[in-house]
């Protein structure tokens, strides 16, 4: 029997190992492929739930703990590039998979480059033009040696780069395969684990920094919103901001908004469970996070997109934008309550897929050539 395939990835946030743990669990469960994660950044944050007990508790071979590090995205960046690259030399995988677009992955795709461990880049060609994201994005793309996109429209984007067409897969969006296969808790067990009024709707509220604008730009971002919600209707759930830079303003916001009115809960990190039945159960979501744009759709729930971190996405009729603006977000969200508008969005269809990424990459890896080319002749 030949050797098992060996594939190490790197998480950083709760915001990937969720998207990806599906896909981990079959690779993990399979004889033909060896699975090595390496965890840490903003798994250490405290802030933000500390999310590494997520990744320990999950079952996964958790090879290699990256140190925490007090800094800013530049030492958090480096002390990626560090551990991975030693992580790698040591370890000899056959690839690294990465997902997304966060800095910190694009450390570990720097040392997998430096190591000559070839990269499988997963989610690229989005549009995000209010963010770093976007740039991050089409970096990872040229650092990759196997693209796996959400869409026909992403596969375009990183054809654009002058990514040999022969290495871009569409696999859908690996964040529906959670959403289709977990059943979710029943309204009334959700509520009272988070302590909502079962009776009463509530908004599923997610807020991140904008990382092409300065903190001050963030801090009057994070007022319109926490001035239009202290007036909403609804019952609020908010999470956490991500660990992205400027992101102390909606952190704050979340400690300030439970106090300033009632019927708020914050719940730094959801998890799963938790955050299926979320999007179930909520009335609409409000926010800038890309699980508006991707996994909403899929759940049928109106979406409230604020500002500029998603512009250029793709998405499905249940999404509404608009900016940063007290009044603006107000109105807004009585229109995603409508119920015209909650009828609408029950009927949209995802244009990131069906649920079925894991089985679909696993299909391909089965039929690849292993080990995959390090260097892209096609562009010598």
């Amino acid at each position: 029997m030949p050797a098992p395939i060996t594939l190490a990835s790197l998480t950083v946030a709760r915001s990937d190992f969720g998207r990806m743990e599906e896909l981990y669990g079959a690779l993990h469960a399979s004889d033909r492929y060896r699975l090595l994660l390496a965890a840490g950044a903003g798994h250490h944050d405290e802030r933000l739930g500390r999310t590494l007990g997520d990744v320990e508790r999950s079952g996964l071979p958790l090879d290699c703990v990256l140190p925490a590090v007090d800094g800013d995205a530049g030492a958090q960046s480096a002390a990626v590039l560090s551990g991975m690259a030693q992580w790698l030399e040591r370890r000899r995988p056959d690839a690294l998979l990465i997902l997304g677009d966060r800095y910190e992955m694009l450390a570990g795709a720097q040392a997998a480059m430096l190591a000559r461990v070839p990269v499988i880049h997963i989610g690229g060609g989005h549009l995000t033009l209010g963010a770093i994201d976007e740039r991050v994005r089409h970096a990872l793309s040229k650092l990759s040696a196997l693209h796996l996109v959400a869409s026909e429209g992403c596969g375009a984007r990183v054809a654009a780069l002058h990514e040999d067409p022969a290495t871009i897969h569409v696999t859908g969006a690996p964040e529906l395969d959670a959403l289709v296969r977990t059943a979710p808790a029943a309204r009334d067990a959700f509520c009272a684990e988070v302590g909502l009024d079962p009776a009463r709707p509530f908004l599923l509220v997610t807020l991140h920094p904008e990382t092409n604008v300065d903190e001050a730009a963030n801090t009057r971002f994070a007022h319109a919103a926490e001035q239009a919600l202290a007036t909403a209707a609804p019952q609020i759930l908010i999470t956490a901001p991500c660990a992205d830079p400027g992101n102390a303003p909606f952190l704050a916001l979340c400690d300030a908004l439970p106090r300033r009115r009632e019927g708020v809960r914050y719940v730094p990190n959801l998890g799963l469970r938790r955050y299926v039945a979320a999007l179930h159960h909520a009335a609409a979501m409000v926010g800038n996070s890309s699980s508006g744009i991707i996994e909403a759709a899929t759940a049928g729930l109106p979406v409230l997109n604020i500002g500029d971190r998603q512009a250029g996405r793709d998405r499905a009729g249940n999404v509404l934008d608009c900016p940063f603006d007290p009044a603006a977000i107000a109105d807004a969200i009585d229109l995603a309550l409508s119920p015209a508008f909650v009828e609408r969005s029950r009927g949209v269809i995802n244009p990131y897929g069906d649920g079925s990424f894991t089985a679909r990459t696993l299909s391909l890896f089965d039929r690849l050539s292993w080990p995959l080319a390090v260097d892209k002749p096609w562009l010598g």
